[in-house]
C-alpha cells in the first residue's frame, strides 16, 4: 500500500527538494569553512630531545649516532604552549637484540603536560636510526696532565700529584681495549713561583665512554727555585794578591 503523506509534510518535502545541488553545495561549503578554521588557528612548535636507546642486559650503543631528535608538534595552541620540552620522549627500541648493528624507527612517548593535549600532528627527523651494540666494560685508567706555560724564571715544577690519580670507564669491549690513559685539561703554569692547587676537567672526547664520577681531578703542584748552573769553557786562570 501506497503511503500517503500529510500536506504540510509533502509541502516541507518538496521545498527541501527545490534547487538541491545549491544547498548541497551550501552544506559542503560550510563544511570546508569550518575545517579552513580549524586549520588556522592550529600553532606548531619545534622541539630538540634527547635520544634513548633502550637495550637490555649489558648492551650499550658502540657506533656514533643522532643523539638530539627533532621533533614537530602541530595542535591547539593553547595545549602546545604549554608543553615542555621534557614532555616529549624519542626513543628507539632494540630490546631483545644483540650485539650488532641495527636500524630502528624513531618512537614518541608524551609525558606531563603532553599528556592533556590531543596534538593534531607529531613528526621526528630523522624517521629511523641506525646503532651498533656491543657489550658495556668498564675499566681504570691513569691520568696524566696536560700542561702549558713555564714558571717564572729561576723556578721549575719539581713533582706534582692528581688526587684522583685514575678514574673508571665504561664503554663498549672493542673501544675500550685502546684506551691506555686520560689527560686533564690544560694547567696553565705560566709565571708560578708557588706551590698552588686546582681543580681540573679530565678530558673526554670520545662520546661513547662515561666516565664515572664528577669528571675532575685536584692538581696539586709543587714550584721551587732552582739553582742556576752554568759552564765556561776556555778561560785562563790566574793568580793574584800572592
Amino acid at each position: 500500500m501506497e503511503k500517503i503523506w500529510p500536506l504540510n509534510t509533502r509541502k516541507l518535502l518538496a521545498k527541501t527538494a527545490e534547487n538541491w545541488p545549491a544547498k548541497v553545495l551550501s552544506v559542503a561549503l560550510a563544511i570546508l569553512l569550518v575545517v579552513f578554521r580549524r586549520m588556522s588557528i592550529v600553532e606548531e612548535r619545534f622541539f630538540s630531545v634527547p635520544l634513548i636507546v633502550q637495550t637490555e642486559g649489558n648492551l650499550i650503543p658502540a657506533s656514533v649516532y643522532t643523539r638530539m631528535i627533532r621533533v614537530s608538534v602541530r595542535g591547539d595552541p593553547a595545549g602546545i604552549r604549554s608543553m615542555l620540552e621534557g614532555d616529549i620522549e624519542a626513543y628507539i627500541d632494540l630490546k631483545g637484540k644483540g650485539k650488532g648493528t641495527y636500524r630502528a624507527p624513531v618512537q614518541i612517548r608524551n609525558n606531563g603536560t603532553a599528556l592533556g593535549g590531543e596534538p593534531l600532528e607529531i613528526q621526528v627527523e630523522p624517521l629511523e636510526i641506525s646503532v651498533a651494540l656491543d657489550y658495556k666494560m668498564s675499566k681504570y685508567v691513569p691520568l696524566a696532565v696536560n700542561t702549558q706555560g713555564s714558571p717564572k724564571q729561576g723556578y721549575a715544577l719539581i713533582s706534582y700529584t692528581l688526587r684522583p690519580a685514575q678514574v673508571i670507564i665504561d664503554g663498549p669491549s672493542d673501544l675500550m681495549s685502546g684506551i691506555a690513559e686520560f689527560y686533564t685539561d690544560v694547567i696553565d703554569l705560566e709565571g708560578r713561583s708557588e706551590d698552588f692547587s686546582v681543580m681540573v676537567s679530565i678530558l673526554n672526547r670520545d662520546p661513547l665512554v662515561v666516565i664515572r664520577g664528577e669528571g675532575l681531578t685536584e692538581f696539586h703542584g709543587l714550584i721551587k727555585e732552582i739553582l742556576m748552573v752554568g759552564n765556561f769553557d776556555s778561560l785562563p786562570i790566574t793568580v793574584q794578591g800572592l
